[in-house]
């Protein structure tokens, strides 16, 4: 139900390493995965433009869910998390439990806050809200949209077209 990555910490991996490396990431996914597979579910980017996603792993279930792990580069994760945030103070959950406690990583020995992770169903409802709402969480948000090197502060149609795009990964 949790999920955790970890990485060596160098080309050098010493026994203490071997036993406990240091945690990258933690998510709380609320299902029991029990398969993972290097893969992915389309064959190429639709668009013909380089991939925003890479290094994708399948996972699957024990209640038949299908979902996907990847790799973005900092500049698009940043990008992503500031939208989650702004998102998670907008979006009404089920049950009004706070998205940040939702997605809370927790096991016998630990309790953190999920790091390392971008919520892709939270950054879909963006594609939900109404233009006006829309708008209000656009504000400062900056990124390389068009692919030239420059950061720029993003419009709604940005933002629709990379999550969009993010979404035919599926």
């Amino acid at each position: 139900k949790q999920w955790y990555q970890r990485r060596v910490r160098g080309v050098k991996v010493v026994e203490e390493d071997r036993k406990l490396l240091p945690f990258v990431g933690l998510f709380h996914l609320g299902e029991n995965v029990n398969v993972f597979r290097e893969g992915s579910l389309v064959l190429q980017n639709p668009s013909g433009a380089p991939s925003l996603v890479h290094k994708t792993i399948l996972y699957g279930s024990a209640n038949g869910a299908i979902g996907i792990i990847g790799c973005i580069d900092k500049a698009l994760f940043d990008l992503l998390h500031q939208l989650q945030e702004s998102l998670a103070s907008v979006v009404t959950s089920i049950g009004c439990i706070p998205h940040s406690k939702w997605r809370e990583f927790q096991n016998d020995r630990q309790k953190a806050p999920t790091t390392g992770f971008i919520d892709g169903d939270l950054i879909e409802k963006f594609l939900d809200l109404p233009r006006s709402e829309m708008s209000k969480i656009c504000t400062d948000m900056f990124y390389d949209f068009d692919g030239t090197g420059m950061k720029r502060e993003g419009t709604v149609e940005d933002l629709i077209k990379l999550i969009e795009d993010l979404a035919r990964i599926h």
